[in-house]
């Protein structure tokens, strides 16, 4: 296939009359007669013509010519990001001594396929899995409170505090365990000694019981700890052992007088995995009860640190330049970079990275880093008018030696795998027997291509990395991370002088339903879009950040499938179809992938019935709804939202759980 034209101006003969058509009714208001035999419009069709063939000329510019334009213009192609995501090491038993997991040391990786190389991930910083012992034990009756005894960790309640909860239990009934010290991302271990609970109706394996973890300042902030295993079954088959996975955060409290990091199982008419329950007739009876840490949540990204690699020695000589022997390279952070060591000396002095020598004066330890070749540049000396030269940027020394501290490579979309992919500890650790990714990595974006770059470049020259207009406010969005796939900006009625952003985050694969957390960007991709646009915004302009509206749309469809076509394949084909199609990222093209649904524009329930015929082995669809979805909760509307559904200038559609039926027909 040929390789697609790239048009530096698409503007033609006919474009260029009607902008200047336009441009008379704005300044020169008097101008009145505009038909085709008026001197002056021939003598804009005149000119129209003659700047259409500059154009065309322009359009003509060989790749080799255009791409060292670029390189004169500054404009580099951007590197890759890393995914990220957490990786759960457990340990054999609870831990007598504190267990180290080392940070940008420790690696884990997806099991070798045939085929293709293991992807690696590793670990960002140190994680110490400190011993732990439960301190306090509280129960919650009726809104009463009880304080039950600890003894070397172990809570052994006597008489009626045997029993956690009402008899019958009531909602809202709870049993706290409480800790001296944060368990935020760690994995606990409860061994419980009880007897069985009763409850018509209630199901062993998704029993009407919330476990959770205290996580902010308020007496409400409780958020949900993960269930990884429970052999008591909600307390339905006695004693046994509940291991919980908490989240992010755990934060202190004081809970019937007692003040400790707390984790509570509490009654409720909702499961832990969201369905309706009946609760228990009659309550366990806890006759002990100890809790301890036996494994952690460590962050990790899709990198490979190298440390102290020698680059060489220099000459001498101006504008000298060193390749890394890993390229392309991840933004780097503080403890990164090039160092130096003079002739004679046993110091490494840290040189300081700058985007580009133009105020660098010749005394100053400065050096560029292309991030995406690898390539180390020191200051060029560039002649004067008088005849002379001018040094920017310090030249070490002849024989002096350069290094690398520490930097990371690697990055790309082939880092986001799924949860589970990640069960090889390269390294062993004392202690660890097993480590797994809980749940999918998220971030991952290859480096630049030429074609990307080469589109971006007349966006970024007329930028010129000033955000002024609405589009630049945008188009700089996306240029201050790679993870950034779409912006929208906006001006909040009744204000002056803000500039509210929404942004969807770039997720690899997108061709899927797309998860409600995927589709918000995190708090670090917030971080770093506000730093680069504050440097770039106009004084007195405030800029706002926020995820992207997404109106929630469920398909719900019965179709007939072709007798000879399997009806599962044609409903995965069909589901996926309208993931595909209804999506921020890669939707709103009837063939092919497309760039992602357009902010403000409506869906139309007729054009899902041309995505739907368009799988093969579709007969015709005899039921089509759509119903409006909120993606976090995913609660459905009861009634179906019509033949049209109408979006707001700064809402784009994502999908939720469609709904797919495929059967053949009935003789």
């Amino acid at each position: 296939m040929r390789l697609p034209q790239i048009d530096l101006d698409d503007r033609g003969f006919q474009d260029l009359v009607s902008e200047a058509r336009l441009r008379i009714n704005r300044s020169c208001p008097e101008w009145t007669e505009q038909n085709v035999s008026d001197p002056g419009i021939t003598l804009i069709e005149l000119f129209a013509w003659m700047t259409e063939m500059v154009i065309y000329r322009l359009n003509r510019i060989p790749d080799k010519l255009h791409v060292a334009l670029m390189e004169l213009l500054g404009i580099e192609l951007e590197p890759p990001t890393c995914a990220e995501t957490d990786v759960r090491f457990m340990l054999s038993a609870r831990p007598a001594e504190p267990v180290t997991i080392p940070g940008r040391v420790t690696e884990v990786a997806s099991p070798r396929g045939l085929h293709e190389e293991p992807v690696v991930f590793q670990t960002i910083d140190d994680v110490v899995i400190e011993p732990t012992k439960l301190a306090e034990y509280v129960i919650e009756r009726g809104g009463d409170f009880a304080n039950v005894g600890v003894g070397e960790g172990d809570a052994q309640p006597t008489g009626s505090n045997q029993l956690p909860f009402s008899s019958p239990p009531q909602v809202d009934d709870a049993m706290y365990l409480g800790f001296e010290q944060s368990q935020a991302r760690r994995v606990m271990k409860i061994d419980v000694d009880c007897s069985e609970a009763r409850g018509a109706g209630v199901d062993p394996e998704n029993p009407p019981l919330i476990w959770e973890a205290h996580t902010g300042p308020g007496e409400e902030d409780w958020t949900p700890a993960r269930v990884l295993e429970d052999t008591t079954g909600g307390f339905n088959y006695g004693s046994g052992v509940v291991i919980l996975e908490l989240p992010r955060s755990h934060e202190l409290i004081s809970m019937g007088g007692r003040r400790a990091y707390w984790v509570r199982c509490r009654v409720s008419r909702v499961t832990q995995s969201g369905t309706d329950s009946e609760i228990y007739d009659h309550p366990p009876a806890i006759y002990s009860i100890s809790a301890g840490v036996i494994g952690a949540l460590v962050p990790s990204s899709h990198s490979v640190t190298i440390v102290r690699e020698q680059l060489g020695e220099s000459d001498g000589t101006a504008g000298q330049s060193f390749e890394l022997q890993h390229a392309p390279v991840l933004p780097t952070e503080d403890d990164e970079g090039l160092e130096v060591q003079l002739p004679g000396s046993p110091d490494w002095t840290p040189w300081d990275r700058v985007e580009t020598f133009a105020e660098s004066r010749g005394t100053e330890d400065h050096y560029r880093l292309d991030l995406a070749s690898g390539l180390i540049e020191l200051g060029p000396a560039i002649r004067t008018g008088d005849g002379g030269w001018r040094q920017y940027g310090a030249v070490p020394p002849k024989g002096a030696k350069l290094r690398v501290s520490r930097y990371r490579h690697g990055g790309g979309r082939r880092g986001n795998v799924a949860q589970g992919a990640l069960t090889v500890l390269k390294t062993a650790i004392p202690g660890v027997t097993e480590v797994t990714n809980p749940r999918q990595a998220s971030g991952g974006v290859d480096p630049e291509t030429l074609a990307s770059a080469r589109e971006r470049a007349a966006m970024e020259i007329r930028t010129r990395y000033r955000a002024v207009t609405r589009d630049d406010f945008e188009f700089l969005s996306g240029e201050a991370s790679p993870r950034v796939a779409r912006a929208i900006c906006v001006e909040p009625e009744k204000t002056v002088g803000v500039a509210r952003i929404h942004i969807v985050p770039r997720l690899e694969p997108a061709e899927r339903r797309l998860e409600f957390s995927e589709l918000v960007p995190d708090e670090k991709l917030f971080e770093e879009v506000a730093s680069y646009l504050d440097e770039r915004r106009l004084i007195g302009t405030r800029v706002e950040l926020l995820p992207a509206r997404y109106r929630g749309v469920t398909v719900v469809v019965n179709l007939q499938a072709n007798l000879r076509a399997d009806p599962r394949r044609v409903e995965d084909d069909v589901a996926t179809a309208l993931y595909s199609y209804i999506n921020p990222l890669v939707g709103g093209a009837m063939e092919g992938t497309g760039t992602g649904w357009e902010f403000g524009r409506a869906l139309n329930q007729g054009e899902l019935y041309g995505v739907i015929h368009a799988v093969d082995g579709v007969d015709f669809v005899k039921i089509l709804r759509v119903y409006e979805t909120d993606l976090e909760t995913g609660k459905q509307e009861p009634e179906a939202a019509g033949s049209h559904l109408i979006l707001e200038a700064d809402e784009v559609v994502a999908s939720g759980k469609h709904i797919v039926k495929a059967e053949h027909q009935e003789y």
